[in-house]
């Protein structure tokens, strides 16, 4: 008989998890719906990992020979520091989340990001009321904040309303329903796009007598939301026409996965600020080895940026510094690169940078 091997958890006599430098190693896999799994990992390193219920990682990946790199959110709890959980959704063109759902076993192990983000209730400084609003896929960040007060036992009276596309695509349904009938300050309501013949609940678009009757005190309350860019359109017109204070509604989105870089111009995004004072305003050359061509490109100006203003298509994704998409190898020059977490710290030290948000403070040439 095999003798069970306890793994240990004392982080008091572990490493803390460093990205790159620790593989993660794949021990579980859930199915949630009919096209969601959840993938759990563990540090082959026995490393810990430290985060904040909301953050997300960026997986690496070798595909097919090709180097990949997708962002997630985390699932599950940083009150469970020896395992990250991540829940994603097979999508019809998703190159990612079809490998993992198609080709990862339990036992493999692939290489990731360090941990980042700012969309988290453990930054903020909320009210004792929170509602939790997702749409679709856009629940991952919002169960690792409901995982996070529950196993801390928070004082919060917390509200968690989902709009999914039908009773089958209800990712954690049993987990919620648990929490709904086990504590008494947690409130689960589930809202369907479509209601088939085992659905009794809400059914529709998310609208403001909805809203009004699933969570009559939303106004008092801290708001978290995260979904597919039209349901936070819709949830802030909702709460903007209710005169809600603004100033308590955070979300996120980004959905890295789906994005089509060359069909986007990363000069039409929100993209983060890069503030140079106008006398400290420089413009460098741009030089892209593989064309021979010379682009210029302002101190203040991200490359990707620069570079689509010539009209030439490079890949990037999210451009935010989140993804790795846009990676390159930098040959020659020097940038102040505000980088998110989308590159490896060994690539880095090989040179490579991502253009989306690197600022040349030199001339520079591109291995492009």
């Amino acid at each position: 008989m095999n003798e069970l091997v306890f793994p240990n958890i004392n982080i008091e006599n572990l490493t803390k998890w460093e990205g790159d430098f620790s593989p993660l190693e794949c021990i579980e896999i859930k199915d949630e719906t009919h096209n969601v799994k959840s993938f759990t990992f563990k540090s082959k390193l026995d490393a810990w990992f430290q985060f904040l219920p909301g953050q997300h990682t960026t997986l690496f990946l070798n595909i097919n020979g090709s180097e990949v790199m997708r962002t997630y959110t985390i699932a599950s709890s940083p009150t469970r520091p020896n395992t990250i959980t991540i829940t994603n959704k097979r999508m019809n063109d998703g190159v990612v989340t079809n490998w993992m759902h198609e080709s990862l076993k339990v036992g493999d192990c692939i290489d990731a990001l360090d941990i980042g983000g700012s969309f988290s209730v453990a930054l903020d400084k909320p009210r004792t009321k929170i509602l939790l609003m997702s749409g679709g896929s856009g629940i991952t960040p919002m169960l690792s904040m409901a995982r996070y007060c529950i196993d801390l036992s928070l004082n919060v009276d917390l509200i968690f309303l989902h709009h999914a596309q039908s009773s089958k695509d209800l990712i954690a349904k049993d987990e919620l329903e648990y929490y709904q009938l086990h504590k008494s300050n947690f409130q689960r309501h589930f809202i369907c796009d479509v209601a088939d013949s085992d659905w009794q609940g809400l059914s529709g678009f998310l609208n403001h007598e909805m809203l009004i009757e699933l969570v009559p005190d939303f106004v008092d309350r801290e708001i978290y939301c995260c979904g597919p860019e039209p349901y936070m359109i819709n949830a802030k017109k909702i709460l903007e026409s209710n005169d809600f204070d603004m100033s308590s509604y955070h979300q996120e989105s980004f959905d890295i996965e789906s994005s089509t870089a060359q069909k986007n111009m990363a000069i039409n995004h929100e993209l983060p600020k890069h503030e140079v004072p106008p006398e400290e305003i420089n413009e460098y050359n741009v030089t892209l080895s593989k064309s021979g061509k010379v682009i210029p490109c302002g101190s203040n100006t991200s490359i990707l940026v620069s570079i689509q203003k010539q009209g030439i298509t490079v890949p990037f994704a999210c451009a935010q510094g989140l993804c790795g998409t846009c990676r390159t190898k930098m040959l020659q020059g020097t940038v102040e690169m505000d980088a998110q977490g989308g590159l490896l710290k060994s690539h880095e030290k090989e040179g490579y940078i991502l253009t989306c948000c690197s600022y040349p403070t030199t001339d520079v040439i591109l291995e492009l």
